[in-house]
């Protein structure tokens, strides 16, 4: 740990426990994109990644991790193995000002660092990958190494899509893919106000398949394979029905669509959701 607080990473937050699933308290740099981050233990690093999201987004990954993502679904196991036995769980991040560059070209410092420290530390729950990466890195090989272990088990993020589960069509006629498989759907109308403050009312169709009050959801839009954030809320309705907050990004989306248009809703599972207009 010492060794990352010498070349300027901060402790941003920790991971807590809440009703028996894994929570985050960022406290700084929640908001930083681009950015080198680690999980660490009692002063052990065990595990380095870097996301292009911001930190926010990418720890509700492994908060909410959706059943493709591998390392989203493997780490949050490991920190929540860590957490039962009352063991702190910190984040640490690098991150990037911006300044650093060659020529005209920015040099993205996380990109930059993350193999580095990896091959240096050799975090216990980056180990996990094959032979091919081993080499790049300069690392021995052993005898139980794969020949073509998953990449994203170094920290980078996992592709979206590998495979498709389900085909769907979009408004224009393109196909709408998903490596998860639809659980449920539901669908509303885009009014007016969801258009200019970035949310919507799931309805009653809604309630028995979304997440609890306060629980962070990953929201698809349309074609998109990245995911941003928003917040379950349920206080807002009633009769207890989920009202879904997306902010600025969930407004600016809708505001591509024609006010009244049908939306559907795929739900992958409690807290990951796709939301894109039916065809005509």
């Amino acid at each position: 740990m010492n060794k990352l607080l010498e070349i300027g990473f901060q402790v941003a937050g920790n991971w807590y426990l809440a009703a028996d699933r894994i929570r985050i308290d960022v406290r700084q740099q929640g908001t930083q994109r681009n950015v080198l981050y680690a999980f660490v233990c009692d002063g052990e690093v065990k595990y380095v990644g870097k996301s292009t999201q911001t930190l926010r987004e990418r720890m509700a990954g492994y908060a909410s991790p959706g059943s493709a993502i591998r390392t989203n679904l493997r780490v949050n196991k490991l920190i929540h193995a860590l957490l039962t036995d009352e063991i702190t769980v910190e984040v640490l991040v690098l991150p990037d000002n911006g300044l650093m560059h060659y020529g005209p070209f920015h040099l993205n410092l996380a990109a930059g660092l993350e193999d580095s420290i990896i091959r240096t530390l050799r975090p216990e729950w980056n180990v996990a990958f094959g032979r091919k990466r081993k080499r790049e890195l300069g690392l021995p090989l052993a005898s139980g190494d794969t020949p073509d272990a998953d990449e994203a088990l170094l920290g980078k993020e996992d592709p979206a899509g590998e495979e498709d589960a389900f085909v769907a069509p979009l408004e224009d006629g393109s196909p709408l893919t998903n490596a998860d498989p639809v659980v449920g759907e539901f669908r509303f109308i885009l009014q007016p106000t969801y258009r200019q403050k970035g949310f919507f009312n799931g309805g009653v169709a809604s309630s028995s398949l979304l997440g609890a009050g306060g629980d962070t959801i990953e929201i698809f839009f349309a074609h998109e394979r990245q995911p941003f954030t928003g917040i379950i809320n349920r206080t807002s309705n009633s009769n207890g029905s989920p009202r879904l907050f997306g902010g600025p990004e969930l407004a600016r989306q809708f505001q591509t669509l024609p006010e009244g248009c049908t939306m559907q809703v795929h739900v992958y599972s409690p807290t990951s959701i796709r939301i894109f207009q039916t065809p005509r």
